[in-house]
């Protein structure tokens, strides 16, 4: 019985020190005051100067709006169609 307490605690430990390590991957030092954050954020959790995550560039306007006047009146056919089902189906 012994044994297998030590063995889930060994278990444990290597996961936490695999989540441990995973995590250290994403840290980085924040250019405005030094401490450790996270490499997806966009702020600072210290200090809260602006970070620009790693990977990310934002979407071009021209993009937005262009999405935007597809994904409405995509949502709003989507709507009526399920509304009509709705109504029909009673």
């Amino acid at each position: 019985m012994k044994k297998t307490e030590e063995q889930k605690r060994q278990k444990e430990d290597a996961r936490k020190r695999k989540q441990e390590e995973r995590l250290q991957k994403h840290v980085v030092i924040c250019p405005h005051c030094g401490e450790q954050t996270l490499d997806h954020m966009t702020e600072c959790p210290h200090c809260g100067g602006a970070l620009r995550p790693s990977g990310y560039s934002p979407m071009d306007e021209a993009k937005r709006k262009k999405i935007r006047r597809i994904t409405y009146p995509v949502g709003i056919a989507v709507a009526i169609v399920i509304a009509v089902l709705i109504v029909v189906l009673r």
